[in-house]
């Protein structure tokens, strides 16, 4: 039977020999690189296939490590955290949000007294997200059935121009028919042109 190729290769090379060879001296880098094959380009971006495949961590009985939520934000870079308010409208969601929380926190701050601040502040959180969230989904929308327009747009312009060249082509070839009938007219060659009386 084959062997298991979860298995790990062992050394075939005796502890001497590996001595041996990391006493002899590093080679010394080529003045430039020669250019490599195909197959060592292919071998460079998807792995020697020769290579054991199943050197996943679960593969040797080994447990695999869960992420937790801590290193997922650190994979996240910075610049995307801080750079959020630029994307597609995110900076009006998030105005006409803040905007409907203030107004609804403050009516019920005003109206409720003192004893429903937290109260107001509950209310003036919760309407800040459903209305930036009910105002980003509008607007992504509206940007899908403009960018659905636009490629329809440019769809008409396509064909209005196939329709335009299409029609200067068979005005040609008519003017150029008419053209061949009046030379064939003209022609000495035309019997209907000698008149014999």
């Amino acid at each position: 039977m084959a062997d298991d190729s979860r298995e790990p290769i062992k050394p075939t090379q005796s502890p001497d020999t590996t001595e041996q060879l990391s006493e002899l001296p590093p080679k010394s880098k080529p003045k430039y690189e020669l250019p490599k094959s195909q197959v060592g380009k292919l071998w460079e971006a998807f792995g020697n296939p020769e290579d054991q495949v199943n050197m996943l961590p679960t593969a040797h009985g080994k447990k695999a490590n869960d992420i937790s939520v801590t290193e997922a934000m650190k994979s996240l870079p910075l610049n995307s955290a801080t750079s959020f308010y630029k994307a597609p409208c995110a900076r009006d969601s998030l105005l006409l949000g803040i905007g409907a929380g203030f107004g609804v926190g403050g009516v019920r701050g005003v109206l409720g007294g003192m004893r429903s601040i937290w109260s107001a502040c509950n209310w003036a959180v919760g309407v800040f997200a459903i209305t930036s969230l009910a105002a980003h989904e509008f607007c992504q929308r509206r940007r899908i059935q403009e960018l659905d327009g636009m490629k329809q747009a440019v769809e008409m312009m396509k064909e209005l121009k196939i329709k335009k060249q299409r029609e200067k082509e068979e005005k040609a070839a008519e003017a150029a028919r008419l053209a061949e009938e009046e030379r064939k007219r003209k022609s000495w060659t035309n019997l209907a042109n000698y008149k014999f009386w």
